[in-house]
Parts: C-alpha cells; structure tokens; sequence
C-alpha cells in the first residue's frame, strides 16, 4: 500500500479530504497564532543589545499566520477582493485563487519564511539567553513547523481530480519532511556547528526537535489510510443505496407499469405506437432496476451492452415527428459498455438529445467513443444545429444540464459545449471508465 498514492486523487476522495481537513485549517492557524504570540512574549527575557532587533525578526510569521487565517475566513477574504486597497485587494484575490490548488501561497510562502528569520534569532542573534528561553523558543517553532507542515502534506488539494498538482510537487512531497528537518536541526545546531558551545540542551534536544518533522510521513499515510477507507465505505453505501432504490423500482413502478401491459392487451383500438411505448416501458424498468444493482440476479457484473441497444432504448423518447431527424454514428452502435459506464451513458444521451431537440434542434447526431491510453477515456459527443445554450443553464443549479456536470465531475468527467460551425452546439462529456 503506497504512501502518496496517486490513485486517490478523485472527486470522491477529495470530497472526503475537504470535509476531514476543512475544519482542521481554522484549528491550525490558531495553533500557529498562539506560538508567534508566545515568540513575541519571549521576548520580555532577551537582553536590551538584542532587543533592539528582535522584533524584526518575527515580523515575517506574523504577517505569514494572519494571511493563513485570513485564508480560513471565506467571507472576509470576499469582502476584502473587494477592497478599494490595491494591495489588500490583491492579497486577498490571490489567496482566493489558491483554493483548492496544491501550490505555494502567500501566507505559506511567509510562514515557512518567517520561522527561519525567527529560529535565528534564537540560535544566531541572541547567544545569551536563559536555558528555559531558549528551549522554549525552539519548543514554539517546532510547535508551528508540525502544524503548518501537517496542513501542507495533507492538504485536500493534493487529491483534487479537477486541478492536478505540478509533476514537480508530487514528486517533492514525500521529501519535504527530510527536507524541512534537516533545516531545522541546522538552525537549532548552529552554536555547535560554528564552534561558539553547545546549545542549552545540547545536540540531543535539537535532533529531537527537528526530527520530530519525520512523523510527518506516517501521519500523512495515516490520514490517505482514513481516506481510502472512507472512500470504500461510500462505495458500500452506494451499493446498499442501489439495492434499496432497485427494489423501489420494482415495487413502485415495474408493478404499475405490468398493469399497464395488461390493461393494454386487453384494450381495443389503441394506437400501435402507444402499445409500444407501453412495452418499452415494462422493458425499461427492468433494465434500470439492474443497472441500479450492477449485477443480474446471479450476482455477476451485468454482460456488456452494445451502444447501439442503448440507443435503440433512447431514440423513442423522442417524439415521432422529429425521431427521423435525430440518429447515431453507425461506428458507435458497436461500442460496448458495461455497469455504471452503460448506466452513465444512458443518462448523458438521455438528457443531451432532450434537451437539443426541446431547444428546437432541426438536426441532432450522437456518436459514442472509447479512447485509447492508460485508463482510457469514453466520450459521448451530441452535435446539433440548434439556437445554442440558452443564458445562465451552465450556472443555474436547477438545469439538467448543470446538475449532469456535477454528475460527470463526481465520476472525474467533464461536460464542455463549444460552438458549432455553422450554427449550433457540439456537446462533449467524457469520463473515465468505471468500475460495476
């Protein structure tokens, strides 16, 4: 089992990883204020030579621990975007542009900055303190590096399907720890290493201190174990979800819907074309209750569907008049798809021709594709000659067509629209294939 496993970077777990360390931010900018505040009180102790500098010295994490707690505060930070100040303007824009994004920030960039300049101040510029100032000091920068270091390698960001982090980080991640420990010690050794005495403590103190940064990585495994095993019981309870809304299918819908085959058969003088839509009715029924379950009755992973079938399935919700005008690639109709891919389908085709031929859609072609590569791609193309998307239906939350984005981005898809040559709409979701 990997440490820093790149296969958990997906919607379900980055949900799971905001909730877990969402609340956690607040919590250890808090944490950090308190050391800085207990910096700033040290200095009561230090001698008037030093005195006179030392302030400077603790400038940078300050500022550093205000910007992380200004980043806390979403409201604020909106407000202050705002702002008729340039600078806070510009802070606060970029410290908004950062969310949810695995980079370098303001406030880490001054924090991890600010704690350097403030170690050495303890360890280079005032030699004569009291023991028990100075293994304080260091106490409450180790305090704040465990904090600030715990937040940045467990940061939800690193699982973010939809921004992925740069190459460069991910492979400097399981490093950072060593790297951050290794500059601690330096500091905290510095009069042993200069050859001005050992520090109060000794060498022993400050190896405990600095390598106490290295538990950061069974910490960090630690906290991708949790989100591994929450994302396994949300798959338990999707299954569970499948089972119970199957068999709500059946006792709701398939039963009402065998009356009506019934009531049909019987009756005289019915249309051909409302009996069979009736039939399909019946039929489509069962086939959703099963791809609700993922499996058929004998527990094996359902077979797989030809797209074709599907379409077949789909093509009559469209009204009789316009269903001439609506139709597939004759290439797709072979592609085959299985389980939550085919249920996934279903609705992307379902709800794109719905909504080209309700937009007044005189021409509408679907094409369905597997693209090649690791993990591949499935691709549902709607092209259409339609007036275009109506105003605001990308951002209204009660569209169809925004709620089927968010559908697709749960499963790590997309769903994009571009202009057409000509006039029109080409629609695109894409998605990777699913497990079921």
């Amino acid at each position: 089992m990997a440490v820093f496993d790149p296969r958990l970077r997906t919607q379900v777990v980055y949900d799971i990883a905001v909730r877990y360390s969402g609340p956690l931010w607040p919590l250890g900018a808090t944490i950090r204020g308190v050391c800085v505040c207990g910096l700033w009180l040290l200095l009561i102790w230090f001698p008037d030579r030093a005195l006179v500098v030392a302030p400077l010295f603790l400038v940078l994490v300050t500022a550093g621990v205000g910007a992380a707690w200004l980043h806390t505060r979403g409201r604020l930070l909106y407000r202050l975007a705002g702002s008729p100040a340039p600078a806070l303007r510009q802070a606060a824009r970029h410290l908004s542009s950062t969310q949810g994004r695995a980079t370098a920030d303001l406030s880490g960039v001054m924090e991890s900055t600010g704690i350097v300049v403030a170690l050495l101040l303890f360890t280079v510029v005032a030699t004569s303190l009291p023991s028990w100032v100075y293994l304080t000091g260091l106490s409450l920068a180790a305090v704040h590096v465990w904090s600030a270091w715990s937040q940045v390698m467990t940061d939800a960001s690193w699982y973010n399907p939809d921004s992925e982090p740069h190459p460069g980080l991910v492979w400097f991640r399981p490093l950072m720890p060593a790297a951050v420990a290794l500059i601690a010690f330096a500091l905290d050794g510095w009069r042993e290493m200069a050859g001005d005495g050992s520090p109060p403590g000794g060498l022993a103190v400050a190896l405990l201190l600095s390598g106490s940064v290295l538990l950061l990585v069974p910490y960090t495994l630690l906290f991708e174990l949790v989100l591994r095993s929450a994302s396994q019981a949300c798959g338990v309870e999707v299954r569970e979800a499948r089972s119970d809304d199957s068999n709500l299918v059946h006792s709701l819908v398939k039963n009402v819907a065998h009356n009506l085959v019934i009531r049909a058969r019987d009756a005289s003088g019915l249309d051909a074309e409302i009996v069979s839509l009736i039939n399909r009715v019946m039929a489509g029924t069962e086939e959703a209750r099963r791809l609700m379950l993922g499996h058929d009755e004998s527990g094996k992973d359902v077979v797989p569907h030809s797209v074709g079938l599907l379409w077949d399935s789909i093509r009559p919700i469209v009204p009789a008049s316009l269903r001439a005008k609506v139709s597939i690639d004759p290439a797709s109709r072979e592609v085959l798809l299985v389980g939550d891919d085919y249920g996934l389908a279903r609705l992307v085709m379902s709800d794109l021709v719905t909504n080209a031929w309700k937009a007044g859609s005189a021409n509408v072609r679907v094409a369905v594709a597997t693209e090649p590569g690791i993990g591949g791609w499935i691709s549902v193309l709607v092209d259409d000659d339609g007036p275009g998307i109506p105003p605001g239906a990308l951002s209204s939350p009660l569209s169809s067509i925004h709620i089927l984005g968010n559908r697709l981005r749960k499963f790590g898809g997309t769903l994009t629209f571009s202009d057409r040559a000509g006039g029109g709409t080409l629609a695109c979701a894409r998605w990777r294939p699913l497990r079921g």
